[in-house]
């Protein structure tokens, strides 16, 4: 067990004492375990302060100052750009690595630098347990996660709105700011998460509130021997083929990326603009929007952007005028081939199996099919 800071002071007078009851420093510190060196350093740095015990106490061997610690360009460059984006060290790292900064610091590093400066703080967190259900979508627009964050400032004391929808698979966002919590602001939203997304929509998945769904506001007003009026929200995923999937009560981990998304606004954005203004603020989070799907790296992916993984998973479609992503990406067959088989698997053969047959589902399935026969090895 390793001594306290007073044990070791105490010890080093006992060998003083015992050094003198026995007239013999050699003997004494035989008994002690130490050399006649270290007794001499001790007793000398005792004497020359005038016999005060608390010179005795251990001192630090830390050097001054260290010839590796980050100073000067990148010392600079690191703070900027931490201050600008709110970005912690492993994504700084990134964004200088992708920038092509081949003499980039390693991301311990960075943090030392951002320590020193006081830009963050090493906080200890109450151990959570994690949500055991993890999962990823194996291409895009499988799953659309749809959920509401609240503004977290008042303009002029008024509450206003974000409705966010990211891709499960990619990561893609559509985002906007609305005045209004209601059914009709989350039928607009739906519509322009359908028209918005370059990818056909199979599934959209939100939580229970009321702007999503009657099932735990109308249905128990709703008398036994009449059906529960479906939400609007859901008769347009009806009428447009898309599952309106509800996750469980109280399990929002669920909904985990679009959730994680949410707290990337508040620690990049809001934290760091203060709108005056509903339109200065739709105006600045577009341009947010805009550099969070196509330059902000993500670790969840690799550090690669929502574009980025998207141009991995399918291939552009040029003969569309508004210029989607519609077919596979049959460029890598075996990596595709490997999505599919993963998806045949679950939720999308069960669908195609189903009389409720997805008719985009089914010509995926199709398009896939021959990859699955075939050793790409």
């Amino acid at each position: 067990m390793e001594l306290t800071r007073e044990q070791r002071i105490r010890q080093k007078l006992n060998g003083f004492q015992e050094a003198k009851r026995l007239g013999n420093v050699t003997l004494a510190c035989k008994r002690l375990g130490i050399s006649r060196k270290t007794y001499y350093k001790w007793w000398n740095i005792y004497v020359q302060s005038g016999y005060d015990k608390e010179s005795l106490a251990d001192r630090s061997r830390r050097p001054h100052s260290n010839p590796r610690t980050i100073r000067g360009e990148w010392k600079e460059r690191i703070v900027d750009f931490r201050k600008k984006t709110g970005y912690g060290p492993l994504r700084l790292w990134a964004h200088f690595v992708r920038d092509g900064w081949e003499d980039a610091p390693s991301p311990h590093g960075i943090y030392q630098v951002l320590r020193r400066e006081g830009l963050i703080k090493t906080r200890t967190k109450a151990p959570r347990k994690k949500h055991k259900r993890r999962y990823e979508m194996p291409m895009p627009g499988d799953r659309v996660q749809v959920d509401i964050k609240f503004v977290p400032y008042r303009i002029h004391g008024v509450q206003y709105f974000q409705y966010t929808a990211i891709d499960d698979c990619s990561r893609f966002r559509i985002s906007e700011i609305y005045p209004e919590r209601c059914n009709l602001t989350s039928k607009q939203f739906l519509n322009k998460i359908i028209e918005g997304m370059p990818f056909p929509i199979r599934s959209v998945q939100t939580d229970n509130d009321s702007t999503f769904t009657n099932w735990y506001t109308g249905a128990p007003r709703t008398a036994p021997d009449k059906p529960v009026r479906v939400h609007v929200f859901t008769r347009i995923c009806n009428e447009n083929d898309i599952e309106h999937i509800l996750i469980k009560p109280g399990q929002p981990q669920l909904n985990g990326k679009v959730e994680r998304s949410h707290q990337c606004d508040e620690e990049e954005f809001y934290r760091t603009f203060e709108a005056k203004s509903l339109e200065e603020l739709r105006e600045r989070f577009n341009q947010w929007l805009e550099f969070y799907n196509h330059h902000r790296p993500h670790s969840s992916l690799g550090y690669l952007t929502p574009v980025e993984r998207l141009a991995r998973k399918l291939k552009w479609d040029n003969s569309c005028d508004n210029r989607i992503w519609r077919q596979p990406n049959l460029t890598c067959p075996k990596a595709e081939a490997e999505c599919l088989s993963r998806a045949a698997e679950g939720r999308l053969a069960q669908r195609a199996r189903s009389k409720t047959l997805d008719k985009q589902t089914e010509q995926r399935l199709s398009q896939y099919a021959p990859l699955l026969s075939v050793n790409h090895d």
